[in-house]
């Protein structure tokens, strides 16, 4: 066995999690303890929440599980036997709990040992098992910085992957484009044969001068940080996430910040890349942390959403050439503009006022959506004039990323902390927006199905049958029944998973985990996924439709 599979575990099991609970509410309270601690690596204050856990309640199965991943994440391969042997004593059809105690008797045996970077590294073939499930999911290759000897072909080192960040495929399948944040790079990969194609660096200096036509700000916003060079247009950006405009010609790759900018209270900036020949072709200008950008339908608007003071940016992009983008007069703003007085010196993670990131146009490009993953809500805006029509309430708290249905009928999301993903019908969502006046307004019927701590990116299926969400706190890939909101199948992935796209054909999700605190991440997951009934070559027929009395 090769040393990534007795790699550290400090996540949930498919059996586990924050939902599980046991008969005796202390006993409950004692487990919930432990898995919070076993999420951040503490292992020692999740042994003895656990076993306080088991001292009230020695039957609570869910404790008695989750303590043998916390021996597996210490390399205690013994104690993890027996606290599964013990798990199966309980619940003699535990699952989870007879296949993962046949790896660790295997770890046992050859005196496995931990991974130095810590987290978990999944092996190839890792899949969600539960062969009747509709969809089924299954690592089956991966692009990684930790491992510079894999012993599975499908295994692929690449040190251009440092903290990644977002995954986009283009409409015919023939790219992935992955940010490196980390890397100060986006790569680039054939999703078909599985290689590296290309590597685009986000770094500038003298003689890319002219990609900024003369801008290094918008909006007045000023620089609280000095470039070296003493030029701000001379620097290296973190890429975060990624928007495709004009028939995919463009891709748009915005900076959580300039390298310079530590505190990132700076302006920021947002690349434009050729998609023929994956060549930045120009660099405009943002607020503080652009996180997001968002595309309208129509091709007329790119949205940049600042998660570092409560406004976003709207250029006009309807000429269809880059060298004509602008930005409009005055910036949209959530309320109030957050001063970034003070603020540089802080986690910009918490000093981010609203945290204003997952940004979405409606199907007919009239209004532009975002969520506020500080205080709540989602924030609407009208696209032609930039007014603010207000922020409806009723989701799940931290509301984080944004997608609508194929058929434009749903708005989807995931929500961070609270770990779930809901929808809720786009007409009525703009019908309460519409009358908001610049208000907060509770909406009603959110429909939510719950997938785990750190809900972060989510894609639909190409047919909308099915939901894709990397859960970070889990280290999984979730795939949830679009119409029922029913989790369909779970899959793990390397730890702290973050990014997610899925394929055109709807066969391949790909997830990107960034890591943290210097644990885990640094890597690229890419998973086949089989829809159940559906034909080797063709994607599973779209079958999507309201339920019953819903608009």
């Amino acid at each position: 066995m090769s040393m990534l599979l007795v790699a550290i575990l400090a996540f949930v099991a498919h059996a586990g999690g924050e939902e599980a609970s046991c008969a005796d509410d202390r006993a409950t309270t004692a487990y919930r303890e432990g898995f919070a601690a076993q999420q951040v690596l503490d292992t020692e204050n999740a042994m003895a929440a656990y076993g306080l856990c088991l001292e009230i309640e020695p039957g609570c199965v869910p404790c008695q599980y989750e303590l043998g991943w916390t021996h597996w994440s210490r390399a205690e391969w013994a104690a993890t036997v027996k606290a599964w042997e013990r798990t199966l004593e309980l619940q003699p059809d535990h699952k989870a709990a007879a296949t993962w105690m046949a790896r660790a008797k295997e770890n046992q045996q050859s005196g496995g040992a931990l991974v130095t970077a810590g987290g978990l590294r999944v092996p190839i073939g890792t899949d969600s098992g539960a062969a009747e499930a509709p969809v089924q999911l299954e690592l089956v290759g991966r692009f990684q910085n930790y491992n510079p000897s894999p012993t599975h072909e499908a295994d692929h080192y690449d040190p251009d992957i440092y903290s990644p960040k977002s995954a986009r495929f283009l409409s015919d399948g023939s790219k992935v484009y992955v940010n490196s944040l980390e890397g100060l790079k986006t790569v680039v990969y054939d999703p078909r044969t599985l290689t590296k194609v290309k590597v685009i660096r986000h770094a500038f200096g003298p003689d890319d001068a002219t990609l900024f036509h003369g801008q290094s700000t918008v909006f007045g916003y000023p620089y609280l940080k000095r470039s070296p060079a003493g030029d701000p247009n001379q620097f290296a950006g973190k890429p975060v996430e990624s928007a495709l405009s004009h028939d995919e010609r463009y891709l748009w790759v915005p900076y959580y910040r300039r390298d310079f900018d530590y505190g990132a209270g700076s302006p920021s900036a947002v690349a434009i890349i050729d998609t023929r020949t994956d060549e930045v072709v120009r660099v405009m200008p943002t607020g503080p942390i652009p996180k997001y950008v968002a595309i309208s339908p129509d091709d007329r608007w790119a949205a940049i959403a600042h998660w570092g003071d409560n406004t976003l940016g709207l250029i006009d992009i309807s000429s269809g050439d880059p060298q004509q983008f602008r930005y409009t007069e005055e910036r949209l703003v959530v309320e109030y503009v957050l001063s970034q007085e003070g603020l540089t010196s802080e986690n910009r993670d918490s000093a981010c006022g609203f945290c204003l990131r997952g940004t979405v146009f409606t199907p007919d490009s009239a209004v532009l959506l975002v969520a506020r993953m500080g205080n709540g809500g989602i924030a609407g805006f009208e696209a032609a004039t930039g007014r603010y029509l207000g922020t409806v309430e009723g989701m799940q708290p931290t509301p984080r990323h944004l997608v609508t249905s194929p058929d434009a009928t749903w708005l989807y999301l995931t929500s961070n902390r609270s770990g779930y993903v809901s929808r809720f019908p786009i007409a009525r969502l703009v019908e309460a927006l519409s009358a908001a006046n610049g208000e907060h307004v509770p909406v009603e019927g959110w429909e939510e199905v719950f997938v785990g701590g750190g809900a972060r990116t989510l894609e639909v299926s190409p047919d909308g049958r099915y939901l894709f969400a990397a859960v970070n706190g889990r280290a999984e890939v979730v795939a949830v029944d679009a119409s029922a909101m029913e989790v369909v199948a779970r899959s793990r992935t390397d730890s702290y998973a973050v990014g997610l796209a899925v394929s055109p054909d709807g066969r391949q999700v790909w997830t990107t985990s960034q890591g943290k605190g210097g644990k885990g991440g640094n890597s690229v997951c890419v998973f086949e996924v089989r829809y159940a009934g559906a034909a080797a070559d063709t994607p599973s027929e779209p079958t999507q439709e309201p339920k019953a009395g819903e608009p």
